[in-house]
């Protein structure tokens, strides 16, 4: 039988990677797929990271979600009007709603579940999970630049690598393997705490 995805990677791998691929699709229309430093294409490189940050930050979000929707159904407590209560309480105030997806942000949030997340990940993914924690904290640095028009800090990110449609290919796909990776992580804790997973979604 085939492992279940949880709804936040069935997003992901749908609606999300679909937004991503319209304005791949629309920055190749604009730019006419050459190279070179158009202002054009510098505007729409960075608004492809922009939105990559936010398409991510909102996989992690519904990742959470769901993971505190296996917990508390693990409960069994039927329908009683608890259950929403707990649910709601290990949501309230995580800073996803909040903040960027950045990863002392997803490991405070899922440690009101009861994980050790980071711990989890480096020790399923040893030498990947060091990588999409680079790749998070880079792409939450040109966020922040950009969204906050700063462009002393859009400088010292540019100098650590060009901004450009490789890199972004390059983030989008450590981002890809990050949230399968996390999914799967996310489920084995849930598996091993509260003997479900994602096919009680």
């Amino acid at each position: 039988m085939p492992r279940a995805n949880s709804n936040a990677l069935e997003v992901w791998k749908t609606r999300r990677c679909e937004a991503l691929d319209s304005l791949e699709a629309i920055h190749g229309h604009v730019t006419g797929k050459r190279r070179g430093r158009q202002y054009a294409t510098e505007h729409l490189n960075l608004a492809l990271f922009v939105r990559l940050a936010a398409e991510f930050q909102g996989f992690c979000r519904n990742l959470h979600d769901d993971a505190a929707f296996v917990l508390v159904s693990s409960l069994d407590l039927g329908n009683d009007p608890r259950m929403s209560v707990i649910r709601n309480a290990l949501v309230r105030n995580r800073n996803l709603d909040k903040g960027n997806a950045h990863p002392g942000t997803l490991g405070n949030d899922f440690a009101i579940l009861g994980m050790t997340f980071w711990p989890d990940i480096h020790a399923a993914y040893t030498s990947r999970g060091a990588k999409w924690r680079e790749t998070m904290t880079d792409l939450n640095e040109v966020r922040n630049a950009v969204a906050h028009s700063d462009d002393a800090k859009l400088a010292v990110v540019k100098q650590k690598q060009p901004l450009n449609l490789a890199t972004f290919r390059k983030w989008r796909r450590s981002l890809d393997g990050a949230a399968s990776g996390l999914d799967r992580a996310v489920e084995a804790y849930l598996q091993s705490t509260a003997d479900a997973g994602w096919e009680t979604l």
